[in-house]
């Protein structure tokens, strides 16, 4: 199952950069995947531009997808983004996409997924990767999910240092989960206050913590000692 639905995300991922080029920009879990983390993702997240409305997409995306065989859609739209559930057979993924007039990108190659599952090689377009980790960062914060804190070490592991700009105009306005108690929320006023903050907060992060939420997203032999790396890969912030 699991293979099917990275398959199927590998067919999608090459669809929409031959048909979108640069007015689709990945962005998400899956750029992760292309950067050569382990995580698994069962969805593809892009922004597409330059449009002010999403109603702008959807007709043009919903017949790109109808292009692939087998495939079932359904979609529906909110005031944050389109979103439409692929399926195949026993085999479902989701397609989730915003708009923007402008975003900050950086490339990169499909090389190490697509080929995987007999797709080519492609430079695609990627949310910039400084402020993806700043919305990152900024999600970990509003619902404290540990797949947040892993995303985060996989990018301070590569040297990626957050947007300062686009991190602080997150924190400041903070969307929280109804799970993150309100002692809870982040009351400091500077980066260096949120840093501290998220390091206190993983400090006591455990590998059982991590198999408990990862276990589905993660093969066995990647979570022991797993903990530990995390929280040294925050240590230079």
């Amino acid at each position: 199952m699991i293979e099917k639905e990275q398959e199927l995300l590998a067919e999608i991922l090459d669809l929409f950069a031959q048909n979108f080029e640069d007015r689709a920009i990945l962005r998400g879990g899956m750029v992760l995947r292309l950067l050569g983390s382990p995580r698994l993702t069962n969805d593809l997240d892009y922004v597409f531009v330059p449009y002010k409305s999403k109603k702008s997409i959807v007709d043009e995306v919903i017949k790109v997808l109808k292009t692939l065989d087998g495939v079932c859609l359904k979609h529906s739209m909110n005031s944050k983004c389109l979103r439409i559930m692929i399926t195949r057979a026993s085999t479902t993924v989701q397609v989730e996409a915003k708009v923007a007039t402008e975003v900050r990108t950086a490339t990169a190659s499909t090389r190490l997924f697509s080929p995987k599952y007999r797709f080519p090689p492609r430079l695609i377009h990627v949310a910039d990767y400084t402020v993806a980790l700043a919305n990152k960062m900024a999600a970990w914060n509003e619902r404290r999910l540990i797949r947040d804190v892993y995303d985060i070490s996989f990018y301070r592991q590569m040297n990626i240092l957050p947007d300062q700009e686009t991190l602080m105009a997150r924190l400041s306005k903070p969307c929280y989960s109804k799970l993150v108690m309100k002692e809870d929320y982040f009351k400091g006023k500077t980066e260096r206050n949120f840093y501290d903050f998220l390091r206190e907060k993983i400090n006591k992060l455990s590998d059982k913590d991590i198999d408990r939420e990862l276990s589905d997203y993660l093969a066995p032999e990647e979570i022991p000692g797993l903990a530990m790396e995390i929280r040294a890969s925050l240590v230079k912030l």
